[in-house]
């Protein structure tokens, strides 16, 4: 109950410590990427889907780094608190997850009420599970999979992801070979009512 506690505890600060804006010292030499503008349009659906292509930019560069902190340039506090929360957990585990989006497909766009859309989007990721301290690489998985669902709303002019969806794509389960028939498997010879010796 007591390490529970102080585990909390813990997670409650860093939390807060995701609130603060890191200091540049604590970035990496490249510092923050660059955007990527994949689509150039003005329109709200071009600007929603630059938003998600930025998130995914961001979310690699935070695991790899261990900030989430540049999150808040497309999400909520709240959105990137939760990646930062699944960052702390997987380091925990002694590790550091690096990720990068191979491709990215966008399904359906709603705006389903003034100031909010629905984006949905299929990515396919390889990732793996690097120890913190070595580097040494403990776990790796190339191509996965994910069918996501971003919620943005525009807040002041600016889109911002306020929650998100992601599940992996079903791959359809290996189907058993036909069974054939072996015919009798007995010599004919030793059944019984067949003029067996």
């Amino acid at each position: 109950m007591i390490a529970r506690t102080v585990v909390m505890l813990l997670l409650s600060l860093l939390l807060v410590a995701c609130k603060e804006k890191a200091p540049e010292s604590a970035l990496p030499a490249a510092g923050i990427p660059a955007p990527q503008v994949m689509f150039k349009g003005g329109e709200p659906d071009d600007q929603v889907k630059n938003v998600i292509v930025r998130y995914n930019q961001l979310l690699s560069y935070g695991y790899a780094t261990l900030n989430m902190n540049p999150l808040q340039e497309v999400t909520t506090a709240m959105q990137a608190e939760k990646a930062y929360s699944h960052m702390a957990a997987i380091g925990e585990g002694g590790v550091r997850m690096t990720s990068q989006l191979k491709t990215i497909g966008f399904g359906a766009v709603s705006f389903p009420k003034p100031g909010s859309a629905v984006v949905k989007t299929r990515e396919v990721w390889d990732f793996a599970y690097n120890d913190i301290k070595t580097g040494v690489k403990r776990e790796e998985e190339k191509n996965f999979v994910y069918l996501v669902t971003y919620v943005l709303e525009n807040r002041g002019g600016r889109w911002l992801i306020t929650d998100i969806t992601a599940g992996s794509e079903e791959k359809p389960a290996p189907q058993p070979a036909p069974r054939q028939f072996q015919g009798d498997r007995a010599p004919p010879a030793s059944l019984p009512g067949k003029g067996g010796r």
